[in-house]
Formats: structure tokens, C-alpha cells, sequence
């Protein structure tokens, strides 16, 4: 198997994971804004960077026609993930807690989404032992635990209540093909990867409204 994906942590991730636990245990509001708009703009592009390696490793042990060059899917959707484009002029005149609220209920339904996946791997028989896959995910639904508590303690630090999050799934999502299975897995990465895009983009603009 090519080392393509393959996890690394580095000095600089292991602060960044320090940096999300020490969010998630002090008091938002002693926290600068424009400080939590920084340090969560640099987790964004950490995760960015991770998720396009998970798509890469996933897509490669999936095996055919997963692993072609030229696969995509682009058509095909899951209804309970909401899509992260939109139209330019709705997404520039969102407000700030709109804006915080869209990426705090979207990737908290991608926390629960890749727990699916990674249920599904050890369905598909591919979790035993370490491995770049079942490693790659759980760090990176690890890195996603700390945005979405970085995105909470941002929006209490600005004043606005925390959103309810949504509950897509049952127990019967976990009753699928392995070919189902696949697919599915390749939606949630490929989807959380255009989502981090879109946060990375929805932070570099806060960042100018709120600069240090």
C-alpha cells in the first residue's frame, strides 16, 4: 500500500490538539474574539489539509472502482447533509451569527456522521490494527470535536446562545450494503472536505471584521 495519506503528527498538530482542549476547559469569555477567529482559522486549515489526505487513503483501500483516477460522484447527495455551497451574495451578507451558526450545526452532524464511517469500516472488516485509515479518522474526528467547541465557545463569546444540534441518524442507518457502505463513506469525507473550504473562507472574512 503507497504511503499516500499516511498520518503524521507533527509538533505543530500536537499543539494545535493541546490548543483545543485548553478552548474547551476555560471560560469563552475570557477569550479576545478576534483571538478564537485566529486560533480557529489555523485549526480549519490543519483540518483542511488532513481531510483531503483521508479522502485520498479512503478512496485508495476502498478498492475498485473507488481507487480509479478518475472517480467521482459528484450527483450523488446525502439529504441530511446540508450543502456548502451557496450562492456568493447569500454567503457575503450572512451575518456573524449566522455565519458561526451554519458551521457549528454543520460540523457537529459531521462528528456523528464519521463515528457512521467508522462504524462501517469495522462492518467492512478494515479497522482491525493500526492502520493510515482508522488512524486518519480518528484524528480527524478528534480535530473536528475541537472546531465545533471552538465555534461554541466563539459564538457564547460573542454573545449568542448555542444552536440545537440536529439528530439525522437511527439505528437503521447502520443496516446498508457494503457497496452502500462505501459510497456513503466517500459522500461524508468528500463532503466535510468542501465544508472545511467553506469555513476556512467564513473565517478569513470574520477575521477582517474582528482583526487582532
Amino acid at each position: 500500500m503507497s504511503n499516500v495519506g499516511r498520518l503524521i503528527v507533527t509538533g505543530k498538530e500536537i499543539a494545535f490538539l493541546f490548543l483545543v482542549c485548553s478552548l474547551a476547559q476555560c471560560d469563552s469569555a475570557s477569550i479576545a474574539v478576534n483571538t478564537l477567529i485566529r486560533r480557529t482559522h489555523d485549526l480549519t486549515l490543519l483540518l483542511k489539509q488532513k481531510t483531503s489526505c483521508l479522502l485520498s487513503t479512503y478512496l485508495e483501500q476502498m478498492g475498485s472502482p473507488f481507487s480509479e483516477p478518475d472517480f467521482a460522484l459528484p450527483e450523488v447527495q446525502l439529504e441530511s447533509l446540508p450543502p456548502a455551497s451557496i450562492h456568493y451574495l447569500v454567503w457575503r451578507r450572512l451575518s456573524d451569527q449566522e455565519r458561526l451558526t451554519a458551521n457549528y450545526q454543520a460540523h457537529g452532524l459531521f462528528l456523528e456522521f464519521l463515528q457512521l464511517v467508522m462504524d462501517d469500516l469495522q462492518a467492512l472488516g478494515l479497522s482491525q490494527g493500526p492502520g493510515p485509515l482508522a488512524d486518519q479518522l480518528t484524528f480527524a474526528r478528534a480535530q473536528l470535536e475541537g472546531l465545533v467547541s471552538n465555534v461554541g465557545s466563539l459564538l457564547v463569546a460573542m454573545g449568542y446562545q448555542l444552536p440545537k444540534l440536529s439528530d439525522p441518524l437511527d439505528s437503521d442507518s447502520y443496516g446498508r450494503t457494503n457497496f452502500d457502505r462505501k459510497v456513503r463513506g466517500y459522500i461524508i469525507i468528500r463532503e466535510l472536505r468542501d465544508w472545511l473550504d467553506r469555513t476556512e473562507r467564513d473565517f478569513k472574512l470574520l477575521s477582517y471584521a474582528y482583526p487582532a
